[in-house]
């Protein structure tokens, strides 16, 4: 789950004059092609010679050449915060964007070696991910004019056809790139050659910018007003610029990153590491954190890049709400605001405040036990993080005294959306990076992934999984092989996606996510400063942890008691005639309410194959008794 845009998806707003890239970077645009009448007969058709008039209109290559640095300043409304902001820019890479929304800030750079980005609650990130990495090469190709260059090996023009936006007709080119995938249209005025809009399509995201408000700067002419809105993620961002300077003088300081990381934690016993022992249940990590007095249970998740609080438990500590976003997690959107958190405790570990997201309904999520908020990226990056599955224990490490000397595989793992990526490859043949996420109970490959490679038309059983804004299908696979870090887990399950929605698994960079069912056979070691993971063998690797053999898919209804959600096609529960919305009243003669809670009847469904219960349910105002036989689904 990541509500914040990266910083390569902002940054470079104001170098546009110099690249026809937007590295606000954008989404697919449907470009409707259609035949081309009643214009003169002296239209353009060539991209190159369209590109050249468009850096004639707004100055000539000449002046533009010649711009060395640049500095801005202005407003900004992104998903409803309104901010302001100010960037410094120097050729080449360099670059300098301070974001302030009051509820939260933001500092992203770029130092000419490395992007960086230091986040609302302090922390530094040095983004060296592959994608990054290739977006920042094609930004120091854009910035030489290389894309002019008809015989260039990197970039590709291409003239596609004349449009109207906003009434205004527009030539419109295409650019593709060599290094990546991503592929940009830009649309320039007929008449003037401004650029009137630019659709910038990669394989997560696509972005529609739209520009106007040109007004001239030491002979250069620059929009003042820029709109973008990225899809899927339903973002919208209006830039206003108040002021705009070109050449000023910059202190080359202010492009490196912070010398000193935040230190908003202590271990509270003498030393430099704290053993916590945490709940497993149905694949979700549990810990104990306590606000004041109370102490509650949050879910561990490192796929978060910002720790949320229940919103009702948030007004019940006394925490203003100050400001909302928009999240997106493996499925769809949904609302977040900011609050401040006060002082909190993980056991031995005590945190100074932190700005976190509250989300309204966060506890309603989840069936057992009763979370109160979830701990992420702001919490998990602070140290070097073990997590032994098989003794259900977590160790925090202060990242400066850690060493590693073990017997396990050191992986090299950059954060994306600060989330670990790794190489993980199923059945010797579907490789490539996969985020590793402590809050995914299962392993799913993410839609454009799985549909390229056919893996919608895998036989499996198909589930319902709930994401923190809705429900979405998908259908559980069983493979021969997993292999990650030389490790091999043999008949892992792994979930398919069977729509694309607009989330994390919509993704086309990534192959998928690791969740835990994959992890808890290995001990983990996240180290967060160097972008690295180390995996040991744990005590359950080669174990065959016992799998559901019935179909359902169980949650609470209104009053607590168990209700059938979801029936598998031809499965056990199919063949017995469960129908959704069945309540269970008793098992094998045994009252529902005895039960200890949901996960104990989860237990029952992954007994012996063969293995016969009786269960009475409420349909329709009415008792029908059910008798299920368990059977190996795979």
């Amino acid at each position: 789950m990541d509500p914040n845009r990266s910083a390569t998806e902002r940054v470079g707003r104001f170098f546009v004059i110099m690249k026809q890239y937007q590295t606000i970077t954008v989404i697919f645009f449907a470009v409707i092609l259609t035949a081309v009448t009643g214009f003169a007969q002296n239209t353009l058709s060539d991209p190159y010679v369209i590109f050249q008039k468009h850096y004639d209109a707004i100055g000539g290559l000449q002046r533009l050449k010649a711009i060395k640095t640049f500095y801005c300043e202005g407003t900004t409304i992104y998903d409803g915060l309104e901010g302001r902001f100010k960037e410094w820019g120097k050729r080449s890479l360099k670059y300098r964007l301070e974001e302030d929304y009051s509820v939260i800030t933001q500092v992203s750079g770029d130092n000419g070696k490395f992007s960086w980005l230091r986040d609302t609650n302090g922390k530094i990130l040095i983004q060296r991910d592959e994608e990054t990495i290739k977006r920042r090469e094609i930004r120091k190709l854009l910035e030489d004019f290389e894309h002019l260059d008809p015989d260039s090996d990197k970039f590709s023009l291409a003239f596609e056809s004349i449009q109207k936006i906003n009434e205004t007709d527009c030539y419109v080119v295409k650019m593709v790139n060599t290094i990546n995938r991503d592929v940009t249209w830009n649309y320039f005025d007929l008449k003037t050659f401004y650029k009137v809009k630019s659709v910038t399509r990669q394989p997560d995201i696509s972005v529609h910018s739209t520009f106007s408000d040109y007004r001239e700067t030491d002979g250069v002419k620059h929009p003042f007003y820029e709109e973008s809105i990225i899809f899927p993620r339903d973002k919208r961002e209006v830039v206003r610029l108040s002021c705009f300077l070109i050449n000023p003088e910059i202190d080359p300081s202010i492009f490196e990153p912070p010398e000193k990381d935040v230190r908003d934690f202590r271990f509270i016993s003498p030393g430099m590491s704290e053993h916590i022992r945490f709940r497993l249940n149905e694949n979700n990590i549990y810990l104990p954190v306590r606000i004041r007095s109370e102490e509650r249970v949050w879910l561990l998740d490192s796929g978060a890049s910002m720790s949320v609080i229940d919103a009702d438990y948030a007004e019940s500590l006394g925490l203003e709400h100050e400001g909302g976003i928009k999240g997106y997690g493996f499925g769809n959107n949904f609302e977040l605001s900011f609050v401040t958190l006060p002082p909190f405790q993980v056991k031995g570990v005590q945190f100074d405040p932190q700005k976190v997201y509250s989300f309204k309904g966060l506890s309603a999520n989840f069936h057992e036990p009763d979370v109160a908020g979830i701990l992420g990226y702001d919490f998990l990056s602070r140290f070097v993080v073990k997590i032994n599955y098989a003794i259900k224990e977590m160790s925090l490490y202060d990242p400066d005294r850690f060493y590693y000397n073990g017997p396990g595989r050191v992986m090299d793992a950059p954060l994306k959306n600060k989330t670990f990526s790794v190489v993980m490859t199923v059945d010797g043949t579907y490789s490539g990076k996969w985020s590793l996420d402590l809050g995914a109970f299962n392993t799913s490959f993410h839609f454009p992934f799985a549909s390229e490679h056919h893996l919608l038309l895998r036989k499996g059983v198909d589930r319902i999984s709930g994401g923190m804004a809705d429900e979405y299908m998908e259908r559980t696979v069983q493979f021969k092989t997993a292999d990650l870090g030389g490790f091999v887990v043999y008949d892992p399950l792994i979930s398919v996606p069977l729509e694309k929605g607009k989330g994390v698994g919509s993704g086309g960079e990534l192959v998928g996510t690791i969740g835990n069912s994959l992890l808890r056979y290995f001990v983990i070691y996240l180290d967060y400063n160097r972008q690295q993971v180390i995996f040991e063998k744990g005590v359950d690797f080669g174990r065959k942890f016992p799998r559901d053999k019935s179909g359902l898919i169980i949650g609470p209804n209104e009053n607590g008691l168990p209700r059938i959600l979801f029936v598998a096609p031809a499965s056990p529960a199919e063949a017995a005639g469960f129908v959704a919305g069945d309540v269970i009243d008793r098992i094998n003669g045994v009252d529902g309410k005895n039960f200890s809670g949901i996960v104990s009847i989860y237990e029952l469904l992954r007994k012996e194959a063969g293995a016969r219960y009786t269960f009475e349910v409420h349909r329709n105002d009415e008792i029908v008794k059910i008798d299920l036989v368990l059977k190996d689904l795979f």
